[in-house]
C-alpha cells in the first residue's frame, strides 16, 4: 500500500513540477497562472451580480450554500490533516509564490485547494439552476483557476482535483437542499392561497 502511495506522490509532484516549470519558461504562461491563481475567484464573485440582476436568487443562495458546505468539509479536513504546501516540502526547487504576501506558509494547508472548491461549487450551482451557458463558462474558468494554482506553485494537482470534487459534490448537495426548500415553499404558498379563497 505504501509503495502505491509513493508512486501516486511521485506522479503528483512530476505533473506539478512540469506545470510549474512551464511558468518559468514562458512569461505569458507565468502571467496567466498568476492572474487566474490570484484573481480568478473574483470573476466568480462577479457572477453573483449577474444572478442578482436577473433576479435568480435561488441560484445565488445555492452558490453560497455550496461554498458553506465545502468550507465545513474543508475545515474538518484541516483539523485532522494539514498537508504542507509544495514550496514548503520542496523548498529546495520551488520558490514561494509572490501572492503569499505576509501569510505564514507553515499555517497553510495544501489539501484541498480552497480556491478550487469555491469556484467549482459556484459553477455547479449556477449550471444546475438552469444557467447552462454561464455555468459552462464558469466551469472553463474554474479549470484555468485550478491550473493557475498549480502553475504558480501553490498546490499539487491532487489538491486541485480534491478541491474540484469537493466543489462539485458541495454544489450538488446545495442544489438538492435549496431546490427541495423551494418546492416546499411553493407548496406552502399554494396551501395559503387556497385557504384564502
Amino acid at each position: 500500500m505504501e509503495s502505491i502511495l509513493n508512486i501516486i506522490r511521485e506522479y503528483d509532484f512530476a505533473i506539478y513540477y512540469a506545470l510549474y516549470q512551464q511558468g518559468l519558461d514562458s512569461s505569458l504562461i507565468s502571467w496567466l497562472n498568476y492572474i487566474f491563481a490570484k484573481y480568478g475567484i473574483v470573476l466568480f464573485i462577479l457572477s453573483f451580480s449577474y444572478l442578482i440582476w436577473k433576479k435568480r436568487i435561488n441560484a445565488f443562495l445555492c452558490s453560497f450554500s455550496a461554498m458553506a458546505i465545502g468550507g465545513l468539509i474543508d475545515l474538518i479536513i484541516f483539523v485532522f490533516w494539514r498537508r504542507p504546501r509544495p514550496f514548503v516540502t520542496h523548498g529546495d526547487v520551488i520558490v514561494p509564490p509572490p501572492m503569499l504576501d505576509e501569510l505564514s506558509a507553515d499555517r497553510m494547508s495544501s489539501f484541498p485547494s480552497s480556491h478550487t472548491y469555491i469556484v467549482f461549487a459556484i459553477a455547479v450551482s449556477v449550471y444546475l439552476y438552469g444557467h447552462k451557458r454561464l455555468g459552462s463558462v464558469l466551469f472553463i474558468l474554474a479549470i484555468f483557476t485550478a491550473l493557475g494554482r498549480i502553475g504558480t506553485g501553490l498546490h499539487y494537482p491532487s489538491d486541485t482535483i480534491g478541491g474540484a470534487l469537493l466543489g462539485i459534490l458541495s454544489g450538488i448537495i446545495a442544489y438538492r437542499i435549496v431546490h427541495q426548500a423551494e418546492k416546499n415553499w411553493r407548496y406552502d404558498e399554494g396551501e395559503i392561497a387556497g385557504a384564502d379563497r
